[in-house]
């Protein structure tokens, strides 16, 4: 088995010494002195997020849905992408994934870690026959 992926160096810029990795607002308030990147977010909130996720060798995401926009590069290795539908997509390094409010869930079926930047902006539910879908989280972050 590979090893885990090496510890993420994360700069962040502002007006002095820190500035905003995650905003809980829309537009996000720049003039703040708070890394807000250190803040408890949960899954999601009603700003955006900008998390990197580490993915274990032969690991099975839980499905999930959250009520965003979210985009996903592949920094390293490859996941499998699967839906409530139950298809599966490959993703590899270097793709970009955009995920708009669906059930959706990440499986590394590989013998090599996986790191993927995600980039989660908080949207309107996703409306489907008429019917509001809201989030669906069976797990804690």
């Amino acid at each position: 088995m590979t090893q885990p992926l090496p510890p993420i160096r994360r700069l962040v810029t502002g007006h002095n010494t820190q500035g905003n990795a995650t905003s809980p607002d829309l537009p996000p308030d720049v003039n703040s002195d708070d890394d807000l990147g250190l803040v408890e977010t949960g899954l999601a909130n009603t700003g955006t997020i900008c998390r990197i996720g580490d993915f274990p060798p032969n690991s099975v995401g839980m499905v999930h849905r959250s009520i965003t926009l979210d985009y996903i590069y592949v920094l390293e290795g490859e996941v499998t992408l699967t839906l409530d539908d139950e298809s599966k997509t490959r993703v590899r390094k270097g793709d970009v994934v955009v995920q708009q409010g669906t059930m959706h869930g990440w499986d590394n079926e590989t013998g090599n870690w996986a790191r993927l930047l995600c980039v989660l902006i908080a949207a309107r539910p996703p409306v489907v026959g008429g019917r509001e879908l809201g989030a669906e989280v069976p797990f804690q972050i």
